[in-house]
């Protein structure tokens, strides 16, 4: 395939045009694009491997072959089938499935080449004045996102397997309404009283969200470590798994998604501490209850016998009622404390390699993305520091 090449905010693609009868080498061909603005970083990187496929094709006078006859429900029926349960996690696909029942009464009888801009743009417009089957209110507009994030994907798949020439879905989605600027993210005074108040909590609870302030890792991350993943003597923590639960389905333990994913942590003295006291604690418990010793193959944050992680969800919903019992800021969640970690280490002068590296990104892009404004506020910081210095 084409070559992709960064060049600042735009992409080089070079198609190698091979040798000459001569064996001369042949002069490539270039071409110059730039991706649609507002893509997330995996959604810019599918878009220009469409990109590529497509300028290798023009280049070489190979003219793909679709078929004029399936709609989009006859190949989202297929993609469903034979697709996505090879690529997608069964959380993703299940986001997914509600995209699909809400586009498809819209678009399914549509051919997909029938396909215009034009019904996707109109899509997005039915789809905000829509009210939520359970709440009432109109659809988010992260959910509206959500729909056309899931088209590009099906019609993108679709162009790789020679139903479709290109995906017409690109570029027909524009956000309505301001988008935050921030996220959710407590400043540091908030982070020592959100510390103070766990330690009110019972100690499971104050374990558990305490590594995440300490580490940034995720909470699925966080509910499946297990004992043998703590090393005191390097007072690191291997995260090495991630716990999943799809409504309707049993909790699951997988992999992490990338190889980033799987990384070391490292924690304090104090958290040490914690940790082990924690651990005398599920000793305890387990000797009351079940009548046997910890081990090393043990959660760490455990169902009541059963050999399997609490849910997530579990500690999410504690995590609301601990913010109401003391008055600490509502709009905080649970994820809110990745975040948290992630700008203090950055305001405290973490590079962004580190921080990337810590929190388990793929791409260091994705940390620079989501962290804009705390990189933003350190160079301003680093920038006074300057100037002050040499006195300009």
């Amino acid at each position: 395939m084409a070559s992709i090449r960064k060049r600042g905010n735009s992409y080089l693609l070079v198609v190698s045009m091979g040798y000459d009868p001569e064996g001369h080498r042949r002069k490539p061909q270039q071409k110059t694009v730039h991706p649609p603005e507002g893509l997330t970083p995996k959604a810019k990187e599918k878009w220009l491997e469409e990109e590529a496929a497509l300028f290798e094709r023009q280049c070489k006078n190979q003219p793909l072959t679709v078929d004029k006859s399936v709609t989009l429900a006859e190949y989202t029926a297929y993609w469903l089938a034979h697709i996505a349960p090879g690529k997608l996690a069964k959380s993703t696909l299940a986001r997914d499935r509600q995209d699909i029942d809400r586009f498809l009464p819209a678009l399914g009888s549509y051919k997909l080449t029938d396909l215009k801009p034009e019904h996707f743009r109109n899509l997005y417009a039915q789809l905000r004045k829509q009210k939520h089957s359970v709440t009432g209110k109109p659809l988010s507009e992260s959910t509206v996102e959500g729909v056309h994030a899931c088209l590009c994907g099906i019609l993108s798949d679709a162009m790789e397997g020679g139903f479709l020439s290109q995906n017409p879905a690109w570029r027909t989605y524009k956000y309505a309404g301001k988008k935050k600027k921030k996220r959710n993210v407590a400043d540091e005074e908030t982070t020592k009283r959100l510390i103070a108040a766990l330690e009110e909590e019972s100690i499971k609870y104050e374990t558990y969200f305490k590594l995440l302030i300490a580490t940034g890792m995720r909470r699925g991350e966080c509910c499946g470590l297990k004992w043998k993943d703590v090393d005191f003597t390097e007072k690191s923590i291997h995260i090495c798994r991630n716990v999943v639960k799809v409504t309707g389905e049993d909790i699951l333990v997988k992999e992490p998604k990338t190889a980033a994913g799987d990384r070391y942590v490292y924690f304090s003295l104090e958290m040490a501490s914690l940790l082990k006291e924690y651990r005398s604690f599920c000793q305890g418990e387990l000797e009351l209850h079940e009548g046997r010793s910890l081990t090393p193959e043990d959660y760490i944050f455990r169902r009541h016998g059963e050999n399997l992680p609490m849910t997530p969800s579990t500690f999410t919903w504690r995590f609301k009622l601990i913010l109401k019992r003391h008055s600490l800021p509502l709009d905080l969640n649970v994820h809110s404390l990745r975040h948290t970690a992630a700008s203090l280490m950055i305001s405290g002068g973490a590079d962004v390699a580190t921080v990337s590296g810590i929190l388990g990104h793929a791409q260091v892009s994705t940390t620079l993305d989501i962290y804009t404004h705390a990189f933003d506020e350190k160079k301003r910081e680093v920038s006074a520091q300057m100037q002050g210095r040499v006195g300009v």
